[in-house]
């Protein structure tokens, strides 16, 4: 005798034997028309099979409780929309009962208590009502949008102890919704540290809210943010790619210039933690939230997707896809199509058409995509931040990859960026990284032109080669294709200010709008901004994010001492610069600025020389220096002062 876990759904017409009793015949062709148009698509769709059929009801089986009662929600709703269509006369309604617990399997039917208690709840029902067990209720109540009121514990014929009964509320407004990780249990509490962020996030929304209304897009019509795929397995790989279609369609969104959409970084503080949906639309200053989840199963993949409006918490509408898991990323572009029609209907500004333009190329293979995850993870977003063994084990994966789906731009641009850490953090010859990094960044825009993170890892590697113009335009394209985009804008924040006149100012706008669009930033963001500000003269802001930054180094320690000397910290401006010629004791601005690989304007490279002298630094090099270094760049004040040393 075989025993299983299975989820039943018990339905039966309401006053079967009086509707017969009236209209044989009607009756007996409108409940079989119901049940092969409705009840037999619908079971089949959410993955069930009948075991059993009665003239007045039936016995269904699922392996998946939300399949179940996700089931019997489109039953009811369903057969309510046909009997809309029909006279009253002609109309019969069903109850329902669902339960989860062992069966008995005996050749295609099955007994026991799981089958008994899901019929004893479907004879209590009302009628066009769905009654559960309180083991279903506690396995979906949180993870669906439905409301599920407990009725109490009832006794029900021949079954010993009292069930558990919860009424599935189809009427009523939507109950908060929340998302419940894998394993989480009742009662958890938000911790402290993420209380933090949801209460830095609320500040952040309303920046979000003010930049919207300013840009003269309506914030409550154009916005979303896209929540962490929730993997319903337990295999690492599907951690991953659940992790991959929560980016892939950020970045899809994030390409329209007309709405706004959250980065995955700031939307991954949510992941694994049960969140109401209308408190995220709160924390991040968005209209609509989208939820997901995938379950894995030999050679398929089952994703269900929820957008939902913060507003109110209801759905604005679901899907469920059961693919191959090779078709996983047709299933990213259809719910990316299907966010943007939704926006588009409450968004004139929002451009479809624009969106299907500059959609990412989906990958040739799942296990080229993986291996692309997996050497992202490893090298340039680990937890314990970024190190050489691990951007050499990414150089590896990306190199894998690539040769899995040799036109994968985005494996070009993470190999891009492996040789840009390679060379930055001094782990290989600084002028062959940037060579690497060049080569591997026109691949990354050759194979996909839409690509903008591709033409931002393009741009930094001209702009390190000192082809500033050349950077300039790459950077351009990076903005254009994915102007809502927030590490694409806060990359070409940092590279920007000096390239042409303008652009300081222009850094810090797109870093503004950057920490907007992602509130819990990484912390190379800290980078970046005290960059931008440096060079935007907003020195108080520079020192902030100067002093949030992680692992300062000697970059950090120069802009520390001239942003003091320019704050006329005077006492503050000398410890720093004691730091600074700590690691350099000929440190001079030219010197400086030469590794900076120097500006085309003069605006930025004097505020250097100036920031120099302020902070007690010498800004000049020698002629003595400049003659042991040729290749040194020349700052005009310098050599006007050596020019007036030389006369004097």
């Amino acid at each position: 005798m075989d025993r299983k876990l299975a989820a039943i759904l018990a339905a039966d017409v309401v006053g079967y034997s009086k509707l017969m009793e009236q209209d044989e015949q009607g009756t007996f062709e409108r409940v079989r028309a119901g049940r092969r148009e409705l009840f037999e698509p619908e079971i089949a769709r959410h993955h069930g099979h009948i075991f059993k059929l009665m003239g007045d009801g039936l016995l269904a089986e699922f392996s998946s409780v939300m399949d179940a009662v996700e089931c019997a929600v489109a039953l009811q709703k369903g057969l309510a929309e046909r009997n809309a269509a029909v006279p009253e006369d002609q109309r019969f309604q069903v109850r329902i009962g669902v339960n989860l617990g062992e069966v008995i399997v005996e050749g295609d039917d099955r007994f026991g208590e799981g089958v008994n208690i899901a019929a004893r709840l479907e004879q209590i029902a009302e009628p066009g009502g769905i009654y559960v067990s309180g083991k279903v209720a506690n396995e979906v109540e949180k993870k669906l949008a439905f409301a599920f009121e407990p009725m109490g514990e009832q006794r029900v014929k021949n079954i010993a102890e009292p069930v558990a009964v919860y009424r599935v509320n189809l009427h009523g407004q939507p109950r908060r919704r929340l998302l419940k990780a894998r394993r989480l249990r009742r009662g958890w509490l938000m911790p402290a540290g993420l209380m933090v962020l949801v209460m830095v996030a609320a500040g952040a929304a309303l920046g979000i809210q003010g930049w919207w209304k300013s840009s003269g897009a309506a914030v409550d019509q154009a916005s979303i943010a896209v929540l962490p795929f929730e993997n319903l397995g337990d295999d690492p790989k599907w951690e991953r790619i659940a992790d991959g279609i929560t980016e892939d369609i950020i970045t899809d969104l994030s390409k329209a210039d007309q709405v706004l959409v959250i980065a995955r970084h700031s939307t991954n503080v949510y992941k694994g933690k049960a969140v109401d949906v209308r408190q995220v639309g709160a924390d991040l200053g968005v209209r609509y939230v989208l939820t997901g989840s995938l379950q894995a199963n030999g050679g398929r993949v089952s994703i269900r997707t929820q957008l939902v409006d913060t507003a109110t918490g209801a759905d604005v509408w679901s899907d469920r896809y059961d693919r191959s898991d090779e078709d996983i990323f047709a299933v990213e572009s259809d719910v990316t199509a299907k966010i943007a029609n939704s926006l588009a209907s409450t968004s004139g500004a929002f451009r479809r058409s624009q969106l299907k333009l500059a959609q990412h190329k989906p990958p040739n293979s799942l296990t080229a995509y993986d291996t692309y995850l997996m050497a992202d993870a490893v090298a340039l977003t680990p937890v314990g931040g970024v190190t050489k063994d691990g951007l050499i084990e990414g150089e590896k994966l990306f190199q894998k990859a690539i040769e899995l789906d040799p036109h994968m731009s985005r494996a070009y641009v993470g190999l891009a960026y492996v040789y840009y850490l390679m060379g930055g953090k001094g782990f290989a010859d600084f002028h062959e990284a940037n060579s690497k990094m060049m080569e591997a960044a026109q691949k990354a825009v050759e194979f996909d032109p839409n690509n903008n993170l591709a033409h931002a890892a393009l741009g930094q590697a001209l702009n390190t080669r000192g082809e500033g113009a050349k950077a300039l335009a790459e950077f351009n394209k990076a903005e254009t294709l994915g102007p809502n985009d927030a590490d694409t804008l806060m990359t070409i924040a940092t590279s920007i200010p000096g390239l042409a006149e303008g652009e300081s100012a222009r850094a810090v706008r797109l870093a503004e709008r950057a920490i907007l669009l992602n509130p819990y930033y990484p912390d190379w963001y800290n980078y970046s901004l005290y960059v931008a500000y440096f060079y935007g003269e907003q020195f108080d802001k520079a020192l902030k994010y100067v002093k949030l930054l992680k692992g300062a180094g000697p970059i950090e320690r120069v802009y520390l001492a001239m942003i003091y000397g320019y704050l006329n910290q005077p006492d503050e401006a000398k410890k720093a610069a004691a730091e600074v010629l700590k690691d350099d004791p000929g440190w001079t601005a030219e010197k400086f600025l030469t590794f900076l690989g120097g500006f085309a304007m003069e605006r930025e490279t004097e505020l250097l020389a100036e920031g120099a002298r302020k902070a007690g630094l010498a800004a000049c090099a020698t002629a003595a220096e400049l003659k042991d270094n040729p290749n040194l760049i020349h700052i005009k004040s310098c050599d006007a002062e050596r020019a007036k040393a030389a006369s004097g």
